[in-house]
């Protein structure tokens, strides 16, 4: 329906609705560029860089460390812990997913206790803002500051997986307003919709800064190349988030259901002063908790449905393992293939083209025209992702193949780039269809967690392998086996019982209300 069909009221409403939905576009456009450019690629090779200027020879530890020297450790905490230069990036993401989800759960808790855009906005940009600043400040950094390097990495880091839950809570408002002046359009596909638009304006924003990027590298050749890239994406998140600050407003009937509907103490125009002080204490104190009880909820419904619960044990593994590839094959092409970081960039960049590439293809073309379910795609998938860590390990038998040469990453970032894609697309189609009908975004949630909180894992287990070994290479024996695990659990995935007993559970609580009403 066009805006000059509708009376003033109307119109000025949905106005309001589309200036929400572009700043929820500039959302997308100018944060996106830090999780594909800063954690994928940047922080992986500056955290081994600082370590690498204030570490020590593996042979010898009162010999500094060379470009000449392979192995080097680093010294930690006046040299009461010594760890290799290239475990020191995976401890840092391993700790940084850990603060992330202790916040992301706490601060959206906060945030679903208010329903409000405009707050929601604010949120926004308030971390986009911290986050952006950390960004700037580790392109800032001397190599001496090797602690302080993973510390702004983890405020920044957590400040993004703040802005992509409180982004993600946002789709649903927008749909449901959207949908009362296109009755064409049913509410899920306004979402895919938004989304997928979302998306894109994403990708193609990293994709620009990822040029970008190439082109100042080429044009510094200085060896802090990679933290002007940094500051490039510090720049562009700080600068490209200020629209939101004037496009985000809440809509006519959220204005005052906040207050109403969260207070059980007296009606707002009764309240005194003092009343008013009680009600906003006792609302933060449970705004605090509130995301924690949803998480908890959320998992005592998955395990009344059992394949939702296999699904989120083979998801927590794969996800892990999927994840753990990019960090460990951007260390392994630092340190073992001696690969430049424009060289680094393009990997990132083949890597991304292809993930989209594989979004689309696998899901909407492959598995239709196979005839594939979208379970046995979801293996096929994780088989075809099997062979980057397997080919790595060929090196171990084979001098001229297994990760020997620059050109072979090059091959295996569009394999990965197709999987990731893929991956990414048909685990959500899977994970919709065996969980109950009403209570998506409480499923949904648990899903997120799983997928975050993996990635605490794989880099540890990693980072404890090359301790031990010394060598990264090791690390692809611990992935193809992280993957092979995940493909017997997904086997006793069955969806078609899955979509029965999400069936049976919705009907049971609907009984349960109806006797209560």
């Amino acid at each position: 329906m066009e805006s000059g069909a509708l009376d003033p009221v109307d119109t000025a409403y949905l106005r309001l609705v589309k200036n929400n939905i572009k700043g929820w576009y500039f959302y997308s456009f100018s944060s996106e560029p830090f999780v594909v450019s800063v954690v994928s690629t940047y922080v992986p090779l500056l955290l081994e860089q600082f370590a690498r200027a204030n570490g020590v020879q593996l042979e010898n530890h009162s010999r500094r460390c060379t470009p000449e020297h392979a192995k080097c450790l680093l010294p930690l905490f006046n040299k009461r812990l010594m760890i290799d230069t290239s475990s020191f990036p995976l401890y840092t993401f391993s700790i940084s997913v850990l603060f992330q989800t202790v916040v992301v759960i706490t601060v959206s808790g906060i945030v679903d206790c208010w329903n409000s855009v405009k707050f929601k906005g604010n949120v926004l940009v308030l971390f986009s803002i911290i986050g952006a600043l950390a960004t700037i400040g580790i392109s800032r950094l001397d190599t001496a500051q090797f602690y302080t390097l993973p510390l702004l990495y983890i405020i920044a880091n957590s400040c993004f997986g703040v802005i992509n839950v409180v982004g993600n809570s946002l789709l649903p408002v927008f749909s449901t307003s959207l949908a009362k002046f296109d009755v064409s359009e049913v509410e899920d596909k306004l979402t895919s919709i938004i989304s997928g638009r979302g998306a894109s304006i994403g990708y193609s924003s990293a994709l620009l800064v990822q040029l970008m990027s190439m082109l100042l590298i080429n044009m510094s050749k200085t060896k802090v190349d990679v933290q002007i890239a940094v500051l490039l994406v510090g720049v562009w998140w700080l600068i490209w988030q200020c629209p939101m600050i004037w496009l985000f407003h809440d809509l006519p009937e959220q204005l005052t259901t906040h207050t109403e509907e969260n207070s059980n103490i007296a009606p707002v125009a009764e309240r005194s002063p003092y009343t008013n002080l009680v009600a906003k204490r006792r609302l933060t104190l449970k705004s605090l908790t509130y995301g924690w009880s949803s998480l908890w909820d959320a998992f005592v419904h998955a395990r009344l449905l059992r394949d939702v619960m296999i699904f989120l044990l083979s998801w927590f593994i794969i996800s892990d393992a999927i994840t753990t590839i990019n960090s460990t094959a951007i260390l392994f092409s630092k340190t073992e293939l001696h690969m430049t970081t424009l060289n680094l960039i393009t990997i990132s960049v083949l890597t991304m083209i292809n993930a989209m590439i594989g979004a689309f293809v696998i899901p909407q073309f492959l598995s239709k025209k196979l005839n594939w379910l979208p379970h046995r795609t979801l293996i096929y998938i994780i088989c075809w992702a099997s062979f980057i860590p397997l080919y790595g390990m060929l090196g171990f038998v084979f001098d001229s193949i297994g990760l020997k040469h620059k050109f072979e990453m090059y091959i295996l970032a569009v394999w990965y780039g197709i999987s990731l894609g893929g991956l990414s697309a048909v685990s959500r189609s899977v994970f919709s269809l065996i969980i109950p009908k009403g209570k998506e975004s409480t499923f949904f949630s648990l899903f997120s967690i799983t997928d975050k909180g993996s990635s605490i894992v794989g880099p540890f287990l990693i980072g404890l392998v090359t301790d031990r070994t010394h060598n990264i290479r090791y690390a692809f024996y611990l992935l193809f086996a992280l993957l092979l695990l995940s493909l017997p659990i997904l086997e006793m995935l069955d969806v078609e019982r899955g979509k029965r007993e999400a069936q049976e559970l919705s009907q049971i609580e609907t009984s349960q209300i109806e006797r209560l009403d």
